[in-house]
């Protein structure tokens, strides 16, 4: 037993020979850019309910657009480093909702028709609205830095964080697919290649994708509601706003971006 730990405690020491000396020269890189996002989850995707004229009629459709970063990036030696990024992520939102009533129970116990119709009569013209995404992540950062002269070398990086949706609460988040909610959390993940032009500045190509996730609706596991009962009724004849109900509602949505950043290297050499 003891020689198990005396042989852990030598590996321990040789393994940490090569990381002192890598980690005696440290970096510290400011970097901003921008990018195009693509949304392929199906959840974004054009969905159209026409299959029932004298009900309803509703239309949506979102797109991802460009996405603006900034991020601070910290090499603890030649392979591992911590990046601090925030992101800013234009979206669109497509939104097309006749509705023009509904067949309910009856509520006079004494009238011999057990099911009426509603009349809503709710008409909107079509429109398309904005929102912003922005976000906080951290994440960790693993390079193929095998020398330090090497001008270009690919990495890899992954995280965790929080985001804030902002846009119109009554036209977009009461409706849309991804539910009411402004805040919650993301991961992000991804790859590409950084090119220094100089020892100083460089260049950050990368490919990412990040997914945000929502306080409520339906696991990934299972498909949205596609029915005709898309918006919830009750709360509209109590308050005349509309509202999608909760069956309807995606927990989770996941998109893919492409961006350039330009770098600013500060070396940093440890004491």
């Amino acid at each position: 037993m003891k020689l198990k730990s005396a042989l852990s405690i030598l590996f321990f020491l040789l393994s940490l020979s090569p990381l002192s000396q890598a980690s005696q020269e440290r970096h510290l890189i400011i970097g901003f850019g921008a990018g195009y996002s693509l949304a392929l989850d199906p959840s974004m995707a054009t969905w159209e309910l026409n299959w029932a004229p004298s009900l309803i009629y509703f239309k949506e459709r979102t797109r991802m657009k460009h996405n603006l970063n900034f991020n601070l990036q910290y090499f603890f030696n030649k392979r591992l480093g911590l990046q601090l990024e925030f992101n800013f992520q234009k979206i669109s939102y497509f939104s097309h909702l006749e509705w023009y009533g509904k067949w309910i129970d009856n509520p006079d116990p004494f009238d011999p028709e057990k099911i009426i119709f509603y009349e809503i009569n709710h008409i909107e013209e079509p429109y398309t609205k904005s929102c912003n995404l922005s976000s906080l992540t951290l994440s960790v950062l693993i390079a193929e830095r095998r020398y330090m002269n090497q001008r270009m070398f690919p990495y890899f990086f992954a995280g965790s964080g929080v985001y804030l949706l902002s846009t119109d609460e009554d036209l977009v988040l009461n409706r849309w697919r991804l539910g009411p909610g402004k805040t919650g959390l993301k991961i992000k993940g991804g790859g590409g290649f950084k090119y220094r032009i100089t020892p100083k500045v460089g260049l950050n190509l990368r490919l990412f994708f990040e997914s945000i996730w929502r306080k409520f609706g339906r696991n990934r596991a299972t498909l949205p509601l596609t029915g005709i009962d898309q918006f919830d009724f009750e709360w509209y004849v109590y308050s005349g706003e509309i509202g999608r109900v909760q069956g309807a509602l995606m927990k989770s949505f996941t998109h893919f971006g492409l961006d350039l950043s330009l770098e600013f290297w500060l070396k940093r050499k440890r004491n």
